[in-house]
C-alpha cells in the first residue's frame, strides 16, 4: 500500500517558515514539536527575536499547534 504525505509548514511570529512532509497534521505537529526542543527554541530565539523573552516549551508547543497548515 502507498503511504501518501503531504507537506505542511509552521509560520514564527517573525516571518521564520519549518516545513515538513507527513501522512497527516497531527504527524506534522508532533515532527514539529520534537524539532523544537528547549535547545533550538533558545537558538531561534536568540537570532531572530533578539531581545524578546524565550518562550516556554508548551507556548511554542500550542503556536505549533495553531500554525501548522497544509501547504
Amino acid at each position: 500500500m502507498e503511504t501518501i504525505t503531504q507537506t505542511y509548514s509552521m509560520i514564527c511570529t517573525c516571518g521564520d517558515t519549518m516545513t515538513t512532509d507527513a501522512e497527516s497534521r497531527d504527524e506534522a505537529v508532533s515532527k514539529f514539536r520534537n524539532m523544537m526542543d528547549k535547545g533550538a527554541i533558545g537558538a531561534h530565539f536568540e537570532e531572530k527575536h533578539s531581545g524578546e523573552p524565550i518562550p516556554s516549551k508548551r507556548e511554542v508547543d500550542d503556536m505549533i499547534e495553531k500554525t501548522t497548515e497544509v501547504v
